[in-house]
């Protein structure tokens, strides 16, 4: 040890020039560098970190923003969703405006004796007539073409009656005024003797 420690002692000055010497020359090697003269061949790969690059630098590498893409063709349908609740009641409209009135009906009616001998009383009716043995026809003072005759027996006599206007082909002889009521008996033939009975006719249009 005491040999190491002369020895330095010794060349103490020499050492020390030595140092600065080399110390010197790295210095000089690194500043002797050419401007520009570092290019990606000089760097490792990955060596460059964020810190060692401005934040100028950092922001200039963002590019821009990319253009959205076309929609894609639509997708099928789904499934049908389940069905929701009953919606509240809503408010009651306001009343609406009353309607236009309507053609009152018209309504005629006769009262007849039997045999067709006179007309009792009634509405519209101005005359009765036997033409026909079997046949009691009753005047109005319209036309009961578009009519519907209705007929009833109105005492206890016996037999049955049918009714009908000029249009119907089993009444021959009518005009457009008159309803003709035919007598018959329960098997449909023609009562053309004494006791037919009376009747009621009413002729609704």
């Amino acid at each position: 040890m005491s040999k190491i420690a002369r020895h330095m002692r010794g060349h103490f000055v020499a050492y020390l020039a030595l140092f600065f010497a080399l110390g010197g020359t790295s210095v000089a090697a690194v500043n002797a560098l050419p401007k520009n003269s570092v290019g990606s061949s000089q760097i490792k790969n990955g060596s460059i970190q964020r810190v060692d690059i401005s934040k100028r630098t950092v922001s200039s590498l963002r590019g821009l923003r990319g253009l959205r893409g076309l929609a894609g063709p639509a997708g099928p349908a789904g499934p049908a969703g389940p069905k929701g609740d009953t919606g509240a009641k809503g408010d009651t409209g306001a009343k609406g405006d009353p309607g236009t009135p309507g053609a009152a009906a018209t309504k005629l009616f006769a009262a007849v004796a039997s045999d067709c001998t006179a007309l009792s009383r009634g509405s519209g009716a101005t005359a009765v007539d036997l033409n026909f043995t079997a046949r009691c026809d009753v005047r109005f003072n319209q036309n009961v073409n578009n009519c519907v005759p209705v007929v009833s027996v109105r005492d206890t006599t016996s037999g049955e009656l049918g009714a009908g206007t000029n249009l119907d082909g089993s009444f021959a002889a009518l005009d457009s005024n008159e309803i003709g009521v035919f007598y018959h008996d329960s098997t449909g033939a023609p009562k053309t003797t004494a006791g037919r009975p009376a009747f009621y006719l009413a002729v609704l249009c």
